[in-house]
């Protein structure tokens, strides 16, 4: 690469950086229409099938897919799926060390992510970069300390032990449907203040169009039956709804997360815009909600499939001798924590994180361009032999003190991300997880289908089971 134009590249990196740290949603715009894609011709592994890419082994399963390719490549090869995100895949902590640390800022959040959540959950505090990032983070940080949590866990309490109390026992049931719409009824009172009737319905539905959306990869609002279009009309039927409720939440608010969000104030005693809450509050239901609803489905795969340790957790949670959790009770929760975390070992929420490069960098021997679509695996390293003993096999006394494989490397689990745009709402999820649990096994066997022998799952967009889950939850 010639001086000039070296020069030439340092100027433009230079632009969007500042264009990004400022949030200047213009200039972007015109830096995403202008930019061309980059030659990977270098990096190993090919750019898959005409239009199609990698998606079809990718979508069927992306483990077995990564695995393969680590096997024939190494840690660095070709991911395409559809021509839409055609970029380089970087394997292993090294990698993820790389990328979460972001040293020398030549990582961009936004520019991976604004194309998926577009129209979908607009500003979310995952598309935001640099100090434009810090400043949004830092401000949000405050709805998710422990008085407001607490808050939270006040309203839950009721609502997940009346829902459970009406599913159906003795008989198998779609256990993923049954969480998803207990979660959901739980979601949209902790997060949006709103009481169980015909309003929530109607929330939740908006809500599942949304995200049905994300994983859509024509995004064509024009086809108005298709995922996409549907989510784009349910963002306008939520943000219509949060709107209207914002004012009467800085008036009189309670103890949800949009009351919280109504009262957040920057260092400069700035509070957010209507619009901003709006779009804040959406972003961080789904990523609250989906992510639990994630785990809690791996975790009751996991206890029917494991009965001695189903009445390990039993115990401890009836050792507790309460008849509804609190805070430090969950905190006590030490065995149910492990399971917690074993889960999210074996299936991560959130499988892959996308990252879009400004400059060009080496990894590994090779070197990815500026404008490349970079991705790493959280699954893939949570299986890595190097890290964990029988990777395969479900055991949450791995991240007993005694053992802690864990502790290995810092960038081996990684379940809820690293780095700056770490998930906010972490220790939400574990403590409504630890919830779920100690109203279930207080009351409840879990069971399976002998048959059963597997956890079937799709990765795409977040990790959900295929089939719905068929469990059996017997009284005890």
């Amino acid at each position: 690469m010639s001086t000039n134009t070296k020069h030439q590249e340092v100027e433009k990196k230079t632009a969007i950086f500042e264009a990004l740290s400022n949030y200047d949603v213009p200039t972007i715009q015109r830096f995403q229409k202008r930019h061309k894609k980059p030659d990977l011709k270098n990096i190993p592994g090919g750019s898959g099938l005409p239009l199609i890419g990698h998606a079809i082994p990718l979508l069927r399963n992306l483990h077995a897919w990564m695995d393969k390719g680590y096997a024939s490549h190494g840690k660095i090869f070709r991911i395409n799926v559809f021509g839409i995100h055609d970029g380089v895949l970087l394997l292993g902590p090294e990698a993820n060390k790389l990328v979460f640390q972001n040293e020398g800022k030549i990582f961009s959040n936004h520019l991976a992510y604004d194309t998926v959540l577009k129209n979908l959950f607009n500003n979310a505090v995952l598309a935001r970069d640099f100090s434009d990032h810090k400043t949004l983070r830092k401000t949000l940080q405050a709805a998710f300390k422990r008085e407001a949590i607490e808050g939270h866990i006040d309203i839950m309490n009721p609502i997940i032990k009346k829902g459970l109390s009406s599913w159906q026992t003795g008989t198998p049931i779609k256990a993923m449907d049954h969480l998803k719409e207990l979660l959901l009824m739980t979601g949209a009172e902790v997060f949006l203040g709103v009481k169980t009737g015909p309003e929530t319905e109607k929330i939740n539905q908006a809500f599942v169009n949304i995200v049905d959306g994300t994983a859509d990869p024509f995004r064509q609002k024009a086809i108005w039956f298709s995922p996409y279009a549907k989510g784009v009309r349910g963002n306008k039927y939520l943000s219509a709804f949060i709107l209207k409720e914002i004012p009467l939440r800085r008036l009189n608010p309670g103890r949800d997360l949009l009351s919280h969000f109504c009262h957040l104030t920057d260092d400069e005693g700035k509070g957010f815009s209507d619009e901003e809450i709006c779009d804040q509050i959406l972003f961080v239901l789904f990523a609250a909600h989906d992510t639990t609803t994630s785990a809690l489905s791996a975790i009751l795969y996991a206890l029917a499939s494991n009965q001695a340790w189903q009445q390990t957790l039993r115990q401890e949670i009836l050792s507790l001798n309460k008849e509804d959790l609190a805070f430090d009770d969950a905190e006590t929760m030490q065995k149910t924590d492990w399971t917690f975390k074993e889960a999210l070992r074996m299936f991560p929420a959130l499988s892959i994180f996308g990252r879009y490069t400004l400059e060009e960098f080496e990894f590994k021997g090779h070197t990815i361009p500026a404008n490349t679509p970079i991705t790493i695996s959280s699954v893939f390293t949570h299986y890595m032999p190097e890290y964990w003993s029988n990777p395969h096999t479900f055991d949450p006394e791995r991240f007993s003190p005694e053992r802690a494989e864990d502790k290995k490397d810092f960038y081996q689990y990684l379940p809820f991300g690293g780095g700056a745009h770490k998930c906010l709402g972490m220790h939400f999820a574990k403590i409504q997880a630890k919830l779920f649990l100690f109203h279930l096994l207080k009351h409840y066997q879990v069971s399976k289908d002998p048959k059963m022998t597997e956890y079937k799952y799709n990765n795409i967009p977040l990790t959900f089971p295929t089939g719905g889950l068929p469990l059996t939850f017997s009284k005890i």
